[in-house]
């Protein structure tokens, strides 16, 4: 909101104008993930090791490929954050449906995948959920 103050020339009084402004943001570029890495019993005890960055790319660049071939692997892939088996990540809005018909299809050699954990145009939603909490007695 803007607050100007004019003095026109005829009168001695200010005269106050309010100007107020909104912006609607329709369409975000972006579509954020907060993904885990899961494994099954079998290869559990073998694989509950921290995920590091590289292996993480790489288990997504195998999810994307398996599943659009050489297209899948053009799909620009943020990452955000990695913490023990969980990654956060950003991809464009518009491949967002691809990216999770990819990832909730795949399993790993080692036996792991991908569980999608959230998903969400705003980041902050994303990590601190929808506020219900705040409410509860």
């Amino acid at each position: 909101m803007k607050t100007s103050k004019s003095n026109p020339p005829s009168s001695g009084q200010y005269v106050e104008t309010i100007t107020s402004e909104t912006t609607t943001i329709r369409h975000l570029p972006w579509t954020y993930f907060h993904l885990s890495l899961i494994s099954s019993e079998i290869t559990s005890q073998a694989t509950d090791a921290e995920v590091d960055i590289l292996t993480a790319r790489t288990y997504l660049t195998s999810a994307l490929q398996q599943f659009l071939g050489i297209t899948g692997t053009a799909i620009p892939v943020d990452f955000l954050k990695v913490e023990g088996r969980n990654i956060w990540i950003r991809v464009p809005r518009d491949d967002s449906a691809v990216v999770v018909s990819a990832l909730s299809g795949w399993i790993g050699r080692e036996g792991v995948a991908w569980r999608i954990k959230g998903k969400s145009e705003w980041l902050g939603s994303l990590i601190a959920g929808d506020g219900s909490h705040l409410f509860e007695a």
